[in-house]
């Protein structure tokens, strides 16, 4: 007489999923459900076969035991396929943005210039005082889009006293992720929005430069090494037309050297 327990019906069922599924049907298995259309096909099939042989060789992971947990392996591909998209996307562009000859392969052109219309100023939430009062009759808009904390107002608010005393023409309480009245810079995962805009003064013969002002909390900073760069970048390459400050702990003297 034979007895049967969980164990002993769990060991049969890996061996009869072993014995239907080996390696060649788990891996078509896994490219058939791997919809990612910046793969071709051939790529995805070298990526799973080699990702599944490594597998596949673990001492604690056998064939049966992979086809019973072949939707988490699929997920787990498609999250390495994502990281190293990302990985490529940032290589290159780094190296097209950064590069020895970089300048061969990037410009700031007017061609691209933003130009805040005077009727397309719509902020999804009015400043409403709650970091306190200002008048900032030297914002470029009558409506003046919220702050996103204490420091970042009190940057506005210097940046209206230097516009009050003729360093800054206007300023602009730049907007995020609203089409047609945002101001952004393109970075490998998405935008960067600088926090406020600034015109400078100019002359009969010149325009003033335009001055993106980026206000960072410390326990951002670090994070936000990307911004900087591509911030940087846009003003390198703009031949004086462009100036980019990113600030922190009020700062206010690091705006300053820009305004000279």
């Amino acid at each position: 007489m034979t007895s049967f327990t969980p164990k002993t019906y769990q060991s049969q069922v890996l061996d009869s999923m072993e014995a239907y599924f080996d390696e060649i049907r788990l891996a078509t298995w896994l490219c058939r459900n791997l919809p990612d259309q910046s793969l071709t096909h051939a790529s995805k099939q070298v990526f799973v076969a080699a990702w599944l042989t490594d597998l596949l060789r673990r001492d604690d992971v056998t064939l049966a035991r992979a086809n019973l947990q072949k939707f988490l392996i699929r997920n787990r591909l498609e999250a390495r396929i994502r990281d190293l998209r990302k990985q490529a996307v940032g290589k290159a562009f780094q190296q097209t943005l950064f590069g020895d000859d970089d300048a061969y392969r990037v410009a700031v052109s007017d061609i691209y210039a933003f130009d805040f219309h005077p009727h397309a100023y719509a902020p999804s939430r009015d400043y409403d005082g709650r970091f306190g009062h200002f008048d900032f009759r030297k914002h470029f808009y009558g409506r003046i889009g919220d702050f996103d904390s204490k420091e970042e107002f009190e940057c506005a608010c210097w940046l209206n006293i230097q516009a009050q005393q003729g360093r800054i023409q206007f300023w602009v309480r730049n907007l995020v992720r609203r089409e047609g009245s945002s101001f952004f810079l393109r970075k490998t995962d998405g935008r960067f929005y600088p926090n406020f805009l600034c015109q400078l003064p100019g002359n009969d013969d010149k325009p003033g430069s335009v001055l993106a002002v980026e206000y960072k909390g410390a326990d951002r900073w670090l994070s936000a090494e990307d911004d900087r760069l591509i911030g940087g970048l846009w003003a390198n390459l703009s031949d004086g037309r462009c100036r980019f400050v990113m600030v922190k702990d009020k700062r206010w003297d690091w705006i300053e050297e820009h305004l000279k």
